[in-house]
């Protein structure tokens, strides 16, 4: 399992538009999603800071990852480049491998 990172802070007059298009159902998924090896993309918006935002790209492997870039890597760049007025600030957190997918544990104190 392969998860990718990024942290965006967003335009404030384009919340609505970034969040359609960067989450789960957006642009980015729908582009992903061509590739047997993409998993889901989840959105998390900052709590106290409601313009930062997080996307975890979740792949079976970096190299479905790596071969999806190969195939689709023109179209990932032009709309990289359509919604870059959507964010004020972008930044690649990293790749993230584990067996399994992060689970957080229960709460046993119901």
């Amino acid at each position: 399992m392969l998860e990718i990172f990024y942290r965006y802070r967003v335009h404030p007059l384009q919340v609505r538009a970034f969040e359609h298009a960067y989450g789960s159902d957006g642009r980015w998924a729908k582009l992903f999603a061509r590739h047997p090896g993409f998993q889901r993309t989840r959105l998390f918006r900052h709590k106290q800071d409601p313009g930062i935002y997080v996307t975890v790209d979740v792949w079976k492997t970096k190299a479905d990852y790596e071969a999806f870039k190969r195939k689709y890597g023109d179209e990932y760049r032009r709309m990289d480049q359509q919604l870059a007025l959507l964010k004020l600030e972008e930044s690649f957190l990293g790749f993230y491998e584990g067996q399994q997918e992060y689970r957080a544990a229960a709460d046993t104190r119901a």
